[in-house]
């Protein structure tokens, strides 16, 4: 209806004499128009048929009243059956969407689950607020004038008109600017495809904005609205304004952690924009997103691509940790600004892109999306009327973070290049600045002499910016003896002597507390949590989802940012942990080993928070290997005493690494390195270190001539060695080009390698590590790259699993490698419920107790089948040999066969782990789905007549699987492609169609 709707409003208005902003606002509001027709025409006819059964039953009553009969009666209830259908259609129906969204949703790792871990009310109320006199109030309208009078008065410019100071800053600044081909990209018009790709890579389920257009309507109708929203962005590009819908935007307001709740400022404002100028900012964000890069510097990690905050921390970590200065004080101050992203002066920031040589075209662009905002604060169900916004870069827009970004660099710019102060020197470099967007870590030395220019050059800056330095919230760290010794009040910062918290990082004086501070701290608050969650009805599946998506993250963060040796005992005692929670405190009936295998192995894919420890600090290690340009790791290569990084790293494990650094964080980074390598028996790594810059092979330090192999290529001992085996001096001459006077030289490395390596000649065979140090730093996923290899070195075996199988099944099934293979992937790949892939979960790895079993725990149990008293009754028999289930599988396979039109014979391999072999195996990939799911549904049955004497009827099977579609096909109306629903379920959907009588 509404596609339709679109193209007859198109094709009936869409004129020159139309202006294109204002055929896009009464498209909205005629689409608007025709949803709410709509709705109130149904409602309508709903009401006028309830009313006239109401006047219906009204008579029959009079008329039985009158004159009892038990026609009248009959013709009573069926009224009242009918009114009552249509008053609880509605109820009925969000019931099922709801059963449907639990059906797809429940247990899975995403927003469903994360609702029910956080216990947080939906609604978010405000329950009292300060006031601007400083009374308190508990009115909700009273509450929103509060917060609407806060932030109108937040968002009014403090700027002057007088620009010369801002001016004569930006002019004295020396700033990159954009490249040539970026500048030139950044002015192309917009066209048809930003558009579309704006819109798509957009996130669904976001709250929308006023107009109430969430972003799936975009996507929905993407190829009829792009073209439109293309015409309206330029129409408003050449007439200097956005219609007014575009600049309308509600605040929602979030509570900060740790602040108090009746304060205005403790709140942050999301602003929830109209999907329409979000598109045009998304497009304008992945313009600037290319090009950002070449004016923001390194020091600078926050919204840049490719940059990640745990350089920031481990910079830090370089710096205090690492040999001081004994002749001047050392202090790092953590800067703390008020309301950074709301108080960016919009002249200021247009002045910003314009330095950076941004071309007219793109600044207009900005310009448009900041003319005239206005906004409504949202509190208690109650909305502000709209007021108008002067400054600030809106939390919510999608171009927000990049810009914030523009318009702090000068800033960064200013402070490292201030004549006046001084930084702290590691490594033969100064270093003065870090910044995760508004977190500004300053390094600086002789602190009583340089902050005052600090203090001067924040105050001129924020003069025009709109940034203002929170003095009560930023604090000082002494890094050194000679800064300890500052007295309190000799600077304008709070002394933080024994440490301060750093992005979530509580830094502390000594690096070995920072396991108490962090890990352990983390610990105990992970206790409480899963001894909370337990009391949540949550499956195993969901178990192990909530420990993945709640504590997995936060550890993972403490893993990345601080390199930190730990034992393997803190491990251990996580693990018990776990295990207590997983099993609600009983003994585990499966080892975690092989919940941590990975989905398409039978797994349930739990972390192995052991190896995602070893995974953070592999992937410093590759840095090292492979990003010795970026700051962090030339300032730990500097920290190495005539040695290298690599060298290092391809050490024989018994290295006492202080002998060649005094870096306590590339000591720890080493030690992680080496429990690794013993962990996985993998010592020998010398031909993959380099020959120079080594201290395994002194000969090269003390002959420069080793300095030409280098240049000509050979760069590691492995590079001597052609088709894996050590090259004659010839063929190194040949292949890289070597001087006769080389040859000594060849004999020495020859003699090195004969001493260390066992299987010279011969290269050592690749291993798994050696892979692992071959992996590039850019991927995407990079951590759980290298945990996917990590695991790949030691996966757990399946053997006993198997063998057991193959006992029970005899003659039965000859558990090939393929055929063992399909069972494991069906596990989670039954269906998309994780409750019902639980089932098949347990099914294969044999969790549920057969009465051959239970005889063997308890001896007053007999090993008998209760239903045909067959003994042994293991597993396989109560699936599928028992006698009493012979007619069961039958009639299933039986079913299957006619709806599908394909000869199924009854087989073991369907029956318990659901999957086609043999002929079978050319099935399409629907109708594997269907057995899949169906026989899973079978033995679903079958367990919950576990105990029973007598075997599931199969009616009960019928009336599952009606059960199980109409779920899936509320999941696949909710996806969008009912369509799809029909292509799998359409042959069930037939023979059911057809049945007449349901088997018993």
């Amino acid at each position: 209806m509404i596609s339709q709707r679109i193209d007859d409003f198109i094709e009936t208005n869409q004129k020159d004499d139309i202006s294109p902003s204002i055929l896009w606002e009464t498209l909205k509001a005629v689409i608007r128009g025709e949803i709410i027709s709509y709705s109130a025409k149904i409602k309508k006819m709903k009401r006028t048929t309830q009313e006239e059964l109401i006047k219906s039953i009204s008579k029959v009553d009079a008329q039985y009243s009158a004159s009892p009969s038990p026609e009248l009666y009959k013709k009573r209830l069926h009224l009242q059956t009918k009114y009552n259908l249509i008053a609880t259609e509605k109820t009925e129906q969000l019931l099922l969407k709801s059963r449907g969204y639990l059906y797809e949703h429940g247990d899975k790792a995403g927003r469903f689950l994360a609702h029910q871990l956080k216990c947080r009310s939906a609604a978010q109320l405000i329950p009292q607020i300060t006031k601007k006199d400083g009374t308190l109030t508990i009115d909700p309208a009273e509450i929103n004038e509060a917060f609407t009078s806060f932030y109108s008065d937040l968002y009014m410019s403090e700027m002057t008109e007088d620009c010369s100071e801002m001016e004569m800053f930006l002019n004295n600044l020396e700033s990159p600017l954009v490249t040539e081909i970026h500048r030139t990209n950044a002015e192309l018009p917009l066209d048809h495809k930003e558009i579309t790709n704006a819109i798509h890579s957009m996130q669904n389920g976001k709250a929308p904005g006023p107009d109430g257009y969430p972003i799936e309507f975009y996507k929905k109708f993407s190829n009829r609205l792009s073209p439109i929203l293309l015409d309206m962005f330029n129409d408003s590009l050449s007439r200097g304004s956005l219609p007014q819908t575009l600049t309308e935007a509600s605040i929602t307001l979030l509570l900060k952690p740790g602040k108090d709740g009746k304060d205005c400022g403790s709140y942050r404002p999301i602003s929830l924009l109209n999907c329409d100028a979000k598109i045009l900012a998304k497009a304008l964000s992945l313009r600037l997103e290319s090009t950002i890069q070449d004016v923001i510097s390194d020091d600078q990690t926050g919204f840049m691509p490719g940059r990640h905050l745990f350089k920031n921390v481990r910079r830090l970590f370089n710096i205090i940790y690492s040999p001081a200065s004994a002749a001047e004080a050392e202090v790092v101050i953590a800067l703390d600004a008020e309301k950074a992203f709301d108080r960016v002066e919009w002249r200021y920031l247009f002045a910003c892109l314009k330095k950076f040589g941004y071309g007219p075209n793109f600044i207009s662009w900005i310009k448009l999306l900041y003319k005239s905002p206005k906004a409504s604060i949202i509190s208690n169900s109650k909305r502000s009327q709209y007021f108008q916004l002067s400054r600030g870069t809106r939390q919510g827009c999608p171009l927000s973070p990049l810009l914030f970004a523009l318009a702090i660099e000068p800033l960064s710019i200013t402070l490292k290049t201030l004549p006046s102060i001084s930084g702290i020197h590691r490594g033969g470099k100064e270093h003065r600045v870090s910044l995760y967007a508004d977190d500004l870590l300053l390094y600086l030395s002789d602190p009583i002499l340089n902050v005052p220019h600090i203090i001067y050059a924040l105050r001129k800056f924020g003069a025009f910016s709109g940034y203002k330095l929170n003095l009560s919230k930023s604090e000082c760290y002494p890094v050194n003896d000679l800064a300890l010794q500052i007295q309190n009040g000799a600077l304008p910062f709070q002394m933080s002597t024994n440490g301060f918290k750093y992005l979530g990082i509580t830094i502390t004086r000594d690096m070995q507390h920072l396991h108490q501070k962090n890990f352990c701290h983390l610990l105990e608050k992970t206790k409480l949590d899963l001894k909370k969650w337990r009391t949540l009805q949550l499956s195993l599946t969901g178990k192990v989802n909530c420990v993945k998506m709640t504590v997995l993250p936060k550890f993972l963060y403490l893993f990345q940012c601080i390199p930190l040796y730990i034992p393997k005992n803190f491990f251990k005692s996580l693990d018990k942990i776990f295990v207590s929670f997983l099993w609600d405190g009983r003994k585990p009936r499966i080892r975690l080993e092989l919940l941590q295998r990975s989905k398409n192995q039978g797994g349930l894919a739990f972390p192995n928070f052991q190896y995602y420890y070893w995974a953070s600090n592999v992937k410093n290690i590759l840095h090292w290997l492979h990003s010795p340009s970026v700051d962090w790791c030339r300032l730990e290569a500097a920290s190495c005493f005539s040695t290298s990084l690599r060298a290092l790293v391809t050490s024989d494990l018994s290295l006492s690494a202080l002998k060649y650094t005094d870096n306590p964080v590339v000591i720890n980074t080493l030690k992680i390195w080496f429990q690794f390598r013993r962990n996985f028996d993998c010592g020998d790594l010398l031909h993959l270190s380099p020959i120079n810059m080594t201290h395994l092979f002194p000969h090269a330090r003390l002959d420069s001539g080793f300095i030409l192999w280098k240049q000509q290529g050979i760069h590691l001992f492995k590079d001597m060695y052609i088709n894996s085996v050590f090259a004659s001096f010839d063929d190194l001459s040949i292949k890289f080009n070597l001087p006769r006077s080389s040859l000594f030289r060849y004999f020495k490395i020859r003699h090195f390698l004969q001493r260390h390596t066992p299987d010279f000649p011969y290269l050592p065979l690749c291993s798994g590590i050696e892979a692992l140090l071959e992996t590039p730093v850019h991927l995407r996923r990079f951590i759980s790259r290298i945990y996917d290899q990590i695991t790949s070195l030691k996966n757990t075996n399946l053997v006993k699993l198997r063998t057991d199988w193959v006992n029970e099944l005899g003659e039965e099934l000859a558990l090939e490698d393929d055929i063992w293979n399909d069972a494991l992937l069906r596990v989670n790949g039954s269906s998309s419920c994780a409750k019902l892939n639980l089932i098949q979960f347990k099914v294969v790895h044999r969790i549920h107790y057969s009465k051959a079993k239970l005889a063997k725990i308890y001896p007053n149990v007999e090993a008998s089948c209760d239903r045909c008293h067959h003994t042994p009754a293991d597993l396989t028999h109560m699936f599928w040999l028992c006698p009493s289930l012979t007619s069961y599988w039958s009639v299933i396979f039986k079913t299957l066969s006619q709806a599908l039109k394909i000869d199924l014979e009854p087989n073991a391999a369907m029956a318990i782990f659901g999957i086609t072999g043999g002929k079978q195996s050319i099935l399409s990939k629907q109708n594997k789905h269907i057995i899949a799911f169906t026989t899973l549904d079978a033995r679903r049955r079958i367990l919950l007549h576990w105990k029973s004497n007598k075997p599931p009827k199969v009616s009960l099977w019928f009336s599952d699987l009606l059960q199980f579609m109409e779920l899936e096909k509320i999941k696949y109306t909710l996806r969008g492609s009912r369509d799809k629903f029909l292509s799998v379920w359409g042959p069930i959907l037939s023979y059911f169609n057809e049945l007449k009588t349901v088997p018993e």
